[in-house]
């Protein structure tokens, strides 16, 4: 195990019954890193979590901690703070005595719990407030003196389940900036689960992609999205669209009869047919079928070759109408054969594909 790895998994299974939840997880996290485990719904995101947590017990493998084999050490001696999505705060308590528990349940001196508490309640921006109960807090509030009760007795690593599913939108936006900058000034190895992608692009430092209890692949935001290494991780991440015919599209062709192809948005660029184009004559024309205002720009969905496409367009763009026709120049699109995944530009730009 390296020395800047706090969290090491080596081959983990569980099962539920006849349900394999965690296929032969293989994860390495280092110090003070903030880390998503980003899938859809029965991936086995969640049930990595809880067996780092101690909530959970591997039909086999390892959970190393700090260099330390912890498998049959308890949840509550492994030096872990929780956060659940739905706060689980003592509803009869006030806010003080909340962050307090923790502590209290270590039996530390009442001089030190007052300190620890005051101080993590200007860590989370909520002095003032600890006379309140938690029916008295907004829901950001209430999750925010969540992170203080998990931070309380000084854990060395923070795991923490949907932090956010349980917030208005607006309030999730700023707990997210707020989340990594507390992070980032306190050096904690943390751990969250999301099934957000916006919410583990904008948080984490790395992205550990799980699909059908296994591993898909492990970077930062930038190289799961710029670089997916499997079939999975490459439909799965950003708003893409599978087709098959892609050679249907101008200037492209089909590698071979099995092969599929995934388009993203920002792929593609739609144009009104008076709009001047550097590669119209590669263009296909396309019809509007739905218009989407997002505020920053509009999402256009747009039927060609008979696949309903997403594409954007700035709000400052000439407006265009459904039912209009438009041309559609799509730039490149990952082309999926077996296990391999080759990025591929349009003929019509002239450049080298690019094999991952």
């Amino acid at each position: 195990m390296s020395e800047n790895n706090y969290v090491e998994l080596r081959h983990l299974e569980k099962h539920f019954k006849d349900f394999h939840a965690s296929k032969d997880i293989n994860i390495n996290i280092s110090k003070g890193k903030l880390v998503a485990l980003l899938g859809p719904s029965g991936s086995g995101k969640t049930t990595i979590l809880r067996m780092i947590a101690g909530l959970e017990t591997p039909d086999s493998g390892d959970i190393i901690l700090d260099g330390k084999v912890v498998n049959n050490i308890p949840g509550s001696e492994r030096g872990i703070g929780f956060v659940f999505q739905n706060y689980a705060l003592f509803r009869y308590m006030t806010v003080y005595d909340n962050i307090a528990f923790g502590l209290r349940v270590k039996k530390t001196k009442e001089s030190e719990i007052k300190e620890r508490v005051s101080e993590l309640l200007k860590l989370i921006g909520c002095e003032g407030l600890e006379k309140r109960y938690p029916s008295q807090l907004s829901g950001g509030q209430r999750q925010r003196v969540a992170f203080a009760r998990a931070l309380a007795p000084s854990p060395q690593l923070l795991l923490l389940d949907e932090p956010f599913a349980a917030i208005d939108a607006k309030v999730r936006v700023e707990l997210r900036t707020w989340l990594r900058e507390m992070i980032s000034r306190l050096g904690i190895t943390s751990i969250f689960v999301t099934h957000d992608q916006d919410e583990a692009i904008e948080v984490a430092d790395e992205i550990i992609v799980t699909n059908q209890g296994r591993v898909e692949q492990k970077g930062t935001p930038r190289e799961l999205y710029s670089r997916p290494a499997t079939p999975f991780v490459a439909q799965f991440i950003g708003n893409s669209i599978q087709i098959k015919n892609y050679a249907d599209f101008n200037c492209f062709e089909q590698r071979s009869p099995d092969s599929t192809a995934v388009l993203r948005p920002e792929f593609i660029s739609v144009l009104k047919k008076n709009e001047t184009q550097q590669f119209s004559t590669s263009a296909d024309e396309g019809v509007v079928e739905d218009i989407i205002f997002r505020g920053s720009s509009i999402e256009l969905r747009v039927r060609i070759h008979g696949v309903l496409l997403s594409a954007s367009r700035s709000v400052n763009d000439t407006p265009v109408e459904v039912g209009e026709k438009v041309d559609v120049f799509v730039y490149r699109m990952y082309v999926i054969d077996g296990d391999t995944i080759t990025l591929v530009d349009n003929d019509s730009l002239k450049q080298e594909s690019v094999v991952i």
